[in-house]
């Protein structure tokens, strides 16, 4: 199996680095570089099936690579024509998710950004069986091999890759859990896609929950894309007659968009809806940590999705629940730390607020035992050495 080659000097990537700091503006004003940051990276992969370097584009969630989570794994988000689209899709996910910014709409994601210069060749029923086998040959084994990942994939596309994320599912359903088709290129062949939609759905190859959205700008402003806007309307008409139980769908009309504008508000949108029903309000389950486990059974029977309720809820209701000047609850904490660490128990982070939850019970022997852990599973925390110092004395 091809793998990701990350020494220096073999490895074909660009790190983008994002330098946070302000330029000087004067002789006499001068900033100090406080760090660079680099949240990802280009790599060129060698393939076989298509006789080509291919390029895409890796972005990984705030909490993979940080000390204070124990490993864990996430959903992947491809995404076609990276080099224009996987920048802003990437933020986007990371804010959806962050745990930084206390915002559980999404799940931390894997986004993949798939350079696809030759659009025409890839992204439409000409060439698009060995770009599919590309995908599913080479490149998802690569990806899945490397990072931590969960077996749920979300395809999104815009235009031709609004057709090709359509094709894919119509014609190969069960690669993909999700589908973001943004105004796609469904008039291409003469609406082939839209006219074999019925037969495609009846004969529909997999048992396993499928979603799809799709966008369109308003027809009143398509002026001459309204075969475009025609044949988008029609797929909307042919799921809603002929979509199997397990298909979920949702046809999107984004008003004050055109066909360059709309994909930002349809990532948005396409993405609650893939996910639709994992955003999890902390304060609710802080104040009734039982929800959690049954929010996750829900989902997976929902969206297909099947996880682990997450460190990152835990971090911040365990957080909650043992400062002092927020929300103290020993008892309470004691539950959704216990319930974290039955699935993460070698969670750094669950660990030292397990110490924080003795302390709260003033049961410091137990606390200095838990602290000792965290600082064992993380090493660099300096600010619990000290704490740890303290409470020996």
């Amino acid at each position: 199996m091809t793998s990701i080659n990350k020494a220096p000097f073999s490895l074909a990537f660009t790190a983008i680095a994002v330098l946070v700091g302000i330029a000087p503006v004067s002789l006499q004003a001068q900033a100090t570089e406080v760090r660079t940051l680099s949240y990802a990276k280009e790599y060129s992969l060698r393939s076989s099936v298509l006789d080509e370097d291919r390029t895409f584009w890796v972005s990984l969630p705030t909490s993979y690579e940080d000390p204070s989570f124990g490993a864990e794994s996430y959903p992947v988000i491809y995404a076609l024509d990276g080099s224009s689209v996987f920048f802003p899709l990437a933020g986007l996910v990371n804010f959806m998710s962050g745990w930084e910014n206390v915002n559980y709409q999404i799940p931390e994601a894997i986004v993949i950004g798939i350079n696809t210069p030759e659009r025409l060749r890839d992204l439409t029923p000409n060439g698009g069986d060995r770009f599919f086998e590309f995908l599913t040959r080479e490149l998802f084994p690569l990806i899945e091999a490397e990072y931590r990942t969960l077996p749920h994939r979300v395809y999104v596309g815009h235009s031709l890759g609004g057709l090709t994320s359509t094709l894919t599912l119509l014609e190969q359903p069960g690669v993909f859990d999700g589908y973001l088709a943004i105004d796609p290129s469904l008039w291409w062949d003469s609406a082939r896609v839209v006219l074999e939609a019925p037969q495609n759905l009846r004969a529909f190859g997999t048992q396993d929950v499928q979603r799809y959205y799709v966008s369109v700008i308003d027809s009143a402003a398509a002026g001459p894309l309204a075969s475009h806007v025609n044949a988008i309307r029609q797929i909307g008409a042919k799921l809603g007659a002929n979509a199997p139980d397990n298909l979920a769908w949702k046809l999107d009309v984004i008003l004050g968009t055109d066909h360059s504008s709309i994909p930002l508000l349809s990532w948005y949108n396409g993405l609650l809806f893939v996910f639709d029903g994992y955003d999890l309000r902390h304060y609710g389950t802080m104040e009734n940590p039982e929800l959690i486990e049954p929010h996750f059974d829900s989902l997976a029977v929902k969206t297909g999705l099947r996880m682990d309720p997450p460190q990152t809820i835990f971090h911040i209701l365990s957080h909650y629940l043992t400062t002092p000047n927020r929300y103290p609850d020993a008892e309470k904490a004691m539950y959704v730390i216990d319930m974290g660490l039955k699935y993460h128990p070698h969670s750094p982070f669950l660990h030292e607020k397990l110490g924080a939850a003795y302390e709260l019970m003033e049961d410091l022997p137990r606390a200095l035992e838990a602290y000792e852990t965290s600082l064992r599973l993380n090493p660099g925390n300096e600010e619990l050495e000290a704490k740890i110092v303290d409470l020996r004395r």
